[in-house]
């Protein structure tokens, strides 16, 4: 059943059967989460702006910018107040403030290299998007990017209310990465 699934199902399945398992990241003993950014956000001057072939949805794009700048603090104002983010492998983070927190402690130095997307109407005016393309991070080396897609639910004002973050890698590469 799993092999008829794409690679960012694959993923979800995996993801969820490993917080099913009883994983628990706030059970994890002696390890201390930073609490403040480390590197400050990149001056005006020095920061690139992505362009995503099929997107010209300023939320989008911003979201993509701020995050390669580190500047989380533009970053949050792209959602509503109850917006939610779902990184991979975790469950569902909701509300400003922990969403905020969680880009301050796990998404520092990022590059996201988004590559194309789609935009789809949604009910009650809301929008879809999904953008694929590659992260680049220190975690799986200098240079390596990853396989990720972004799943957009905007709100009517054009607001961040949900996105989804899957790693779209095959089980194989998941195993050499931890090699």
């Amino acid at each position: 059943m799993i092999r008829e699934l794409d690679q960012g199902q694959q993923i979800t399945v995996l993801r969820n059967t490993v917080l099913d398992m009883g994983f628990d990241p706030q059970k994890m003993g002696s390890y201390t989460p930073i609490a403040e950014p480390v590197v400050a956000p990149r001056e005006m001057a020095e920061r690139t702006k992505v362009t995503i072939e099929g997107i010209d949805n300023p939320t989008v794009i911003n979201y993509m910018n701020n995050m390669n700048a580190n500047d989380f603090d533009e970053l949050i104002k792209l959602f509503t107040p109850d917006g939610a983010l779902q990184p991979p492998f975790k469950r569902p983070i909701v509300g400003s403030e922990a969403v905020l927190r969680f880009f301050r402690e796990e998404c520092q130095n990022l590059k996201l290299l988004p590559e194309r997307g789609v935009v789809e109407p949604a009910e009650d005016g809301y929008t879809q998007i999904k953008v694929t393309g590659k992260v680049q991070t220190a975690w799986f080396g200098a240079g390596v990017g990853m396989n990720m897609a972004w799943r957009f639910l905007l709100s009517p004002d054009n607001k961040i209310y949900f996105v989804a973050i899957d790693l779209l890698a095959s089980p194989k590469e998941l195993l050499n990465l931890a090699r």
